[in-house]
């Protein structure tokens, strides 16, 4: 007898909601192969990520049964890691927020005889390089993988500490590039036995092409952007990613998102919103994204929100954050710059 595929559910971020099956023994496949590549040897698992979604169930579900080992769920609000961490080599399974959360208890990550991360789902954040500053000396290491509900893991780097080059995404030892040829600007086209099957098709595809801009050399590549976050604003190309971790990173506790709207005398556009627990004023902001970006378009619009509302896994919940805009006083709204 088969064992039934699992579902996964895409919310509709970057395309149409959709469900996702994939077979229990590709996700013992994908867990294992890159903790085999990345994690090595390790006495438990502390998790962030809800199982749910395929990061966590990988790591926080499937892993733990492959290795018979301990998983210890985490909010992304605890006092302190469980006393039952504490003495065991460590992998850390970890969000975009979950970098704060480590950022606070470095001095029992520091006391752990060996710790190694996983970050997926999103962008690393400024935490994550001052936890690595922090951390330095004492063999932590951090990885990012790159992949999708749709192909799982596609590749990997290592994140690098504050200062150092960002290096390029590597395939998986199972991946391969689908297309023959390289070339500048290309999409992100790939051939992997871990490729899941959306509920409509028969059978699962050969390859999958992502949303995604790359720059290929030979298995590895440079990521240049998604597509939905790559706009032209008067023939000047915004990546809206890019914008939107040069601004977080570079003020203190502001959360900020970079959404693409279509506009009545420029095609496309983009409207900014962020959350602050003080005041920053739009100039400000305008200021602080001249000082980091060598070429910054300004936005339509800037919304100041409450906070920016996210799904499970740290991606923008975009519905609710355009309510949110709207709920808020007139002086919220501010015009374009």
């Amino acid at each position: 007898m088969t064992a039934p595929e699992v579902e996964f559910r895409t919310s509709g971020h970057t395309g149409s909601p959709a469900v996702w099956l994939r077979t229990p023994d590709q996700l013992r496949a994908e867990a294992g192969l890159i903790a085999d590549e990345l994690v090595g040897d390790v006495e438990q698992i502390a998790s962030f990520a809800p199982v749910e979604h395929l990061f966590g169930r990988l790591f926080a579900q499937v892993l733990p049964e492959i290795r018979g080992i301990p998983v210890h769920h985490l909010t992304h609000a605890p006092a302190g890691l469980p006393p039952e961490l504490e003495q065991k080599r460590t992998l850390f399974v970890c969000l975009p927020a979950s970098w704060l959360v480590l950022r606070h208890l470095l001095g029992q990550v520091k006391a752990l005889p060996s710790a190694v991360a996983l970050h997926g789902t999103g962008p690393t954040v400024q935490a994550t390089g001052e936890v690595l500053a922090a951390l330095s000396g004492t063999g932590f290491r951090a990885f990012e993988l790159f992949g999708s509900t749709e192909t799982g893991g596609v590749a990997h780097r290592e994140i690098a500490p504050p200062g150092s080059e960002t290096g390029r995404w590597q395939l998986l030892p199972d991946v391969e590039f689908a297309d023959p040829d390289e070339g500048p600007g290309q999409w992100l086209h790939i051939r992997s036995p871990r490729l899941a099957r959306r509920g409509d098709m028969a059978a699962r595809p050969e390859t999958w092409r992502l949303p995604d801009v790359i720059r290929r050399e030979g298995r590895s590549f440079e990521f240049h952007g998604r597509a939905s976050a790559l706009i032209k604003v008067n023939g000047e190309r915004v990546n809206l990613e890019e914008l939107s971790a040069a601004l977080r990173n570079s003020v203190d506790g502001m959360d900020v998102a970079c959404l693409p709207v279509r506009d009545p005398v420029r095609a496309e556009h983009y409207e900014l919103f962020y959350s602050l627990d003080r005041e920053h004023s739009r100039q400000q902001i305008s200021a602080r994204l001249r000082a980091v970006l060598h070429d910054f378009t300004p936005p339509r619009a800037m919304h100041r929100v409450r906070r920016i509302p996210r799904t499970a896994t740290g991606k923008i919940a975009v519905t609710a954050l355009y309510a949110l805009a709207q709920q808020g006083p007139r002086a919220a709204l501010e015009e374009a710059i």
